[in-house]
């Protein structure tokens, strides 16, 4: 149940809509209900989060020549193993 919070003061100019306690509990309600996720965009603007990963020489020198061999940037063969892993590993 939603606390009902009156305002301290109301002016005359002040125009205010009162509810009544079912319309607040049918908001509260609607606001407790889980709706699909909405579909993420794969082309969207990579500006959502940055991940700082450290590597090993021999690590970065297996990136390096994947990423050559590829002609990917070696950020670019990173998001490209990630992706391909997980959808990999989606149950069919």
């Amino acid at each position: 149940m939603p606390k009902r919070r009156a305002p301290a003061s109301l002016s005359p100019a002040t125009t205010t809509t009162h509810l009544t306690d079912a319309q607040v509990e049918a908001f509260a309600a609607g606001a407790d209900q889980q709706d699909t996720p909405p579909k993420l965009d794969p082309e969207a603007n990579r500006d959502f989060k940055g991940i700082r990963v450290g590597f090993n020489e021999y690590e970065y020198r297996i990136l390096e020549e994947a990423s050559r061999r590829t002609g990917r940037s070696k950020l670019n063969y990173i998001r490209h193993a990630v992706l391909t892993l997980a959808k990999q590993l989606e149950p069919d």
